[in-house]
């Protein structure tokens, strides 16, 4: 198998966007809210109403995502990017 001689760059370019975001709102704060919001509004006897409402709840969580922040800038063990690209995954 032959790959591209640019191949993976982007995810690279992703994890360093991620790893040096400045944003005001710390990752487990968005995780959480994410957290309750689901198990509110998606739990597992589901209707209508309260699906329809969390789906509103969920976009407006995932424009909160471009003031993420994190503050561990480091390459080893650095739990905090980890997280940060986990919600990423999660709300994308």
């Amino acid at each position: 198998v032959k790959l591209p001689a640019n191949a993976g760059e982007a995810t690279i370019a992703r994890m360093d966007k991620i790893r040096h975001c400045k944003g005001a709102i710390p990752t487990a704060e968005l995780r959480r809210e994410l957290q309750v919001s689901m198990q509110k509004y998606a739990p597992v006897y589901r209707n209508a109403d309260d699906l329809a409402k969390g789906k509103d709840v969920v976009v407006e969580i995932m424009k909160k995502y471009k003031d993420v922040g994190i503050k561990d800038r480091s390459m080893v063990w650095n739990t905090d990017l980890i997280e940060t690209l986990e919600l990423e995954n999660l709300i994308n």
